[in-house]
């Protein structure tokens, strides 16, 4: 339709000049300007269309970058952003399509600025183009505020950004708070257990056990027939400390002896039975640890 015009526009024009004048050379340059004219316009047209839809492309990326954010699933759509990049990745692919915006914008107020100085040197001096450069400053002023409009929507896209990128922050501050309590929490169990599951035993004649500490003496009369049993308080570093859900065999330093059992450890959880006065040869096997340490984590065995 423009072209239509333009071409009835220029025929007009013709007729009027060979009326005028008749002058074939002039005639020629006026429909050559008018041709360099509509090329500007057209020119101008297509850079500024697209833009805005460079915009609307942003803008629609934008927007899926907001949605995968919360969790929301996004369709997927040749020319977005890769589904497989992450939201931070996301904002930054946005950040440098923001920043390729805003040299195009400022590349376009260029353009039209040169654009309408070439059209005004084309009608400077002719009077029949004088109706042309004011439709044409028309055009310029529509180019413009559409421009003005653009700066704006980058500006809310910038903010937008912004606001995702403090919002990342803040969320990685949550991260990393509850990563350290979840380390903390998770050392804390992990040495909870440890504690739990860490139990302790010595074995060793009456007398070595009794110059450390180990067992004290008590009952009988006029010191005699008095029964060894573990002194009130005891120190886990005159024992040997294992796991108890890693070691289930005890062995004997001496395997003709015979060791009696001076703490209270529940024996029915052992393999083999310890005799009436709670002696046993051989080592312990222990069927089933909870139940064995359950009475004491310290087991004390003096040797017969």
């Amino acid at each position: 339709m423009t072209r239509k015009l333009v071409g009835l526009a220029l025929a007009a024009l013709a007729v009027t000049a060979l009326a005028c004048d008749g002058s074939k050379k002039e005639l020629e340059k006026t429909v050559a300007q008018m041709q360099q004219i509509s090329a500007e316009k057209d020119s101008l047209l297509k850079d500024v269309m697209s833009t805005s839809q460079f915009i609307a492309d942003v803008n629609t990326e934008l927007a899926k970058v907001k949605s995968r954010s919360a969790g929301k699933p996004v369709a997927g759509q040749a020319g977005e952003l890769e589904s497989n990049m992450t939201p931070a990745q996301q904002r930054e692919a946005i950040k440098a399509k923001v920043a390729e915006l805003t040299q195009r914008l400022n590349e376009s107020e260029s353009r039209l600025a040169a654009s309408r100085n070439r059209v005004r040197d084309l009608t400077a001096n002719n009077a029949q183009l004088s109706s042309q450069m004011a439709a044409y400053d028309s055009t310029i002023a529509s180019f413009k505020t559409i421009i003005d409009n653009q700066k704006t929507e980058i500006a809310s896209l910038t903010e937008q950004i912004n606001a995702l990128q403090a919002e990342n922050t803040t969320l990685k501050a949550e991260k990393a708070t509850l990563t350290a309590e979840k380390t903390q929490l998770t050392a804390e169990k992990d040495q909870l257990t440890t504690e739990k599951n860490t139990v302790y035993y010595v074995i060793g004649t009456e007398d070595e056990l009794f110059k450390k500490g180990i067992i004290q003496k008590q009952g009988g009369m006029l010191g005699l027939g008095k029964t060894a049993v573990p002194a009130a308080s005891l120190k886990e570093s005159d024992f040997t400390a294992i796991d108890r859900t890693k070691v289930s065999e005890i062995a004997f330093p001496k395997a003709d002896k015979a060791y009696k059992f001076v703490s209270r450890q529940d024996i029915a959880a052992l393999a083999t039975q310890p005799d009436k006065a709670s002696r046993i040869k051989g080592g312990l096997k222990i069927t089933d640890a909870t139940k064995f340490w359950a009475p004491s984590k310290f087991l004390i065995l003096m040797e017969q």
